[in-house]
C-alpha cells in the first residue's frame, strides 16, 4: 500500500506534465505494445504475457489515479478488457485470437486519445 501509495504521488506529479509531451502512460503502454507486437510477430506467448500482464498492472493503476470523464473512463474499460482477452488468448497460445485482441487493444488507444483530445 505504501509503494503503490507513493508511486501514485509520484505519478500524478509527472501526469500534470502531460500537456507539455506524452506522458508516463503513453510511454510506458507504448513500451509495452512494442514488445507484444515483437512477441506476436514471433509467436513468442511469454514475451505476449509479460507485457500484457505489465500493461494491466499499468492500467489499473492509472485509472485509479486519473479522475477523467465518462468518455476516457469507458475507453479505459474497453482497454483492460482487450488486454485481458491478449492474457486469455495467450495463454491458449492461440496466435489469431492474441492478434485480434492487440488489435482491439490499439483501436481502443486510438479512442482513448480521440477523447483526450476532446478536452
Amino acid at each position: 500500500t505504501v509503494v503503490c501509495l507513493c508511486l501514485s504521488s509520484v505519478l500524478t506529479a509527472e501526469d500534470q506534465k502531460a500537456d507539455q509531451s506524452p506522458s508516463f502512460w503513453m510511454k510506458q503502454k507504448l513500451k509495452y505494445s512494442q514488445e507484444i507486437l515483437n512477441g506476436l510477430a514471433q509467436a513468442d506467448f511469454a514475451l505476449i504475457e509479460k507485457n500484457a500482464l505489465a500493461m494491466k498492472g499499468l492500467n489499473k493503476i492509472e485509472s485509479f489515479i486519473r479522475q477523467k470523464p465518462e468518455g476516457y473512463r469507458t475507453q479505459l474499460k474497453t482497454f483492460e478488457f482487450s488486454v485481458s482477452e491478449l492474457l486469455r488468448t495467450s495463454e491458449d497460445k492461440n496466435i489469431d485470437g492474441a492478434t485480434l485482441a492487440f488489435t482491439q487493444m490499439t483501436i481502443s488507444c486510438v479512442n482513448c486519445h480521440k477523447e483526450l483530445r476532446k478536452q
